[in-house]
């Protein structure tokens, strides 16, 4: 059927309404519909309302450490002095509302195209309130300047998902890889790496647990050179020597 014999139906119903079924005496009442409508319903009517119904979403939400709650895959600041609170999101199809204890705290477009985050600076402490903004480009440039495997490694998070965003995470990770010596740093990413790891939990845990100062299970290689970029992971007999034996512990 097409939308022509869909108009013409929906016409052809309207008219049976308005000359048949509403003209003919109802068996119960014993009256027209028309007349009872016209007499009794009518003057009961209220108005429509001046706006469209909008549907409403309500979600249940925790503020995480970097002043963000997540809400259809996208993340929306809130001030900062409700991290770690729960808050309710009432979300319309135009924006989301975000409250705590009753009081509106945010409010934010819903469908921006600002990417996977809608970060407002006001929300964030001072010395925060530029982490908002900056890219994966800022964070990559971060990760390099400590070490190229670092870098591999956050592209490696970064790519882990592409519908939200993964700069939380990777500010995190670089963050906490810039206290370390860089050798430490890169173990622990090489280590992380090798497990298919991509959260900063686990390279923490690494770090703290001092995993990444033992050898990984790898292929030994000769001492003679090996083409650049294979065997990333690979070391030299002589360096594996030099390690310490290999722990049973895992960073799962």
């Amino acid at each position: 059927m097409t939308d022509r014999d869909v108009s013409r139906v929906a016409e052809a119903l309207q008219r049976w309404v308005a000359q048949t079924a509403n003209q003919r005496i109802h068996g119960t009442t014993g009256r027209k519909p028309a007349n009872v409508f016209e007499q009794t319903d009518r003057a009961a009517l209220l108005p429509l309302p001046a706006a469209r119904y909008e549907p409403v979403l309500w979600k249940q939400a925790l503020v995480h450490r970097d002043s963000h709650v997540e809400f259809g895959r996208r993340l929306y600041s809130v001030p900062w002095r409700f991290i770690g609170k729960q808050v309710w999101i009432r979300a319309t199809p135009d924006s989301v509302h975000v409250l705590c204890d009753d009081v509106r705290i945010a409010t934010h477009a819903r469908r921006s195209k600002g990417g996977p985050r809608s970060t407002l600076a006001g929300h964030l402490p001072e010395h925060r309130a530029e982490l908002g903004q900056r890219s994966r480009a800022y964070w990559e440039e971060r990760a390099a300047a400590i070490d190229p495997d670092v870098l591999e490694y956050v592209r490696r998070v970064f790519d882990q998902d592409d519908a939200l965003s993964m700069l939380r995470p990777v500010q995190a990770i670089v963050t906490h890889l810039e206290k370390f010596p860089p050798e430490r740093a890169v173990a622990a990413c090489r280590r992380a790496d090798y497990y298919g790891a991509y959260r900063y939990d686990t390279v923490k845990r690494i770090l703290v647990q001092g995993l990444d100062l033992q050898p990984l299970p790898i292929s030994v290689v000769p001492d003679s050179d090996r083409p650049t970029g294979t065997y990333r992971f690979a070391r030299r007999l002589s360096e594996l020597l030099a390690q310490p034996s290999e722990s049973t512990d895992d960073p799962h």
